[in-house]
């Protein structure tokens, strides 16, 4: 929960996001009330083309509570480092009368003078990765902070049992290094067909390039022969055109 000097209790104060790619991810921030007045609420982030938030601001009538939810966009590639996220969230609230039905943006200019309290929230990252089988007998190493350490509405997975149990398992959920390595088996593929083509497009020019000199070879000989063929009929001719005293 937050701090209680404010006007809302917002739960969780850190925003954990189980990344995957291509997949909108969303979380949920919870404002509770506790005062007896009415509250507006504004939310902002220092990524608005990342996140999705709604609503993304409102308020809270005394006592009651209202969830907001932030959806991460759908990303096409890894970020450089999941532990090392810089985004983050501040939810600023205010008291307001009853008869506001609407957070404008005025209620939250510190210039008028306005009780205006501001609740940082952090982002964090968490990878999926399957988990590793350890043989029995051998105590399982603690989870380090960049590992995947959290749980999603309390359901986590057993880990006791047998290697056997294990072994017999579905398997799990490609993580970032499967699919590093099928881009590079489909990279490898593709340019192994590019080869391919590039060798076809030249030994078809070779071809195209031996039929157009067979095909003017052909014409000189064809104009030879037609020469050779005047010819000898001029001197077939010739006693008889008186050509022969010549």
């Amino acid at each position: 929960m937050s701090d209680t000097s404010t006007h809302l209790s917002i739960s969780p104060t850190e925003l954990k996001f189980r990344f995957e790619l291509r997949k909108n991810i969303p979380v949920t921030i919870s404002l509770q009330n506790p005062t007896g007045e009415k509250v507006a609420f504004k939310v902002k982030t220092t990524s608005p083309k990342k996140y999705c938030v709604r609503p993304s601001s409102g308020y809270v009538d005394a006592g009651g509570h209202k969830d907001v939810q932030v959806i991460m966009q759908a990303q096409k590639e890894y970020p450089p480092s999941l532990a090392d996220c810089k985004d983050k969230f501040l939810v600023q609230s205010v008291k307001v009368g009853p008869e506001v039905m609407e957070a404008t943006p005025d209620l939250f200019d510190p210039a008028k003078g306005q009780d205006i309290k501001q609740v940082k929230l952090r982002v964090v990252l968490v990878g999926i990765k399957p988990p590793s089988p350890v043989p029995e007998g051998v105590e399982e190493e603690a989870l380090s902070p960049g590992r995947n350490a959290f749980r999603e509405n309390g359901a986590a997975a057993a880990e006791a049992g047998s290697a056997a149990a294990r072994s017999s398992a579905p398997a799990p959920a490609a993580g970032p290094a499967d699919d590093l390595a099928a881009v590079t088996r489909e990279r490898n593929k593709l340019r192994d067909s590019l080869a391919r083509v590039e060798k076809e497009r030249g030994d078809v020019a070779k071809r195209l390039e031996q039929l157009e000199a067979d095909r003017r070879t052909r014409g000189a000989t064809a104009q030879l022969r037609a020469e050779l063929g005047w010819l000898a009929l001029l001197a077939a001719l010739a006693p008889g055109l008186g050509l022969g005293d010549w």
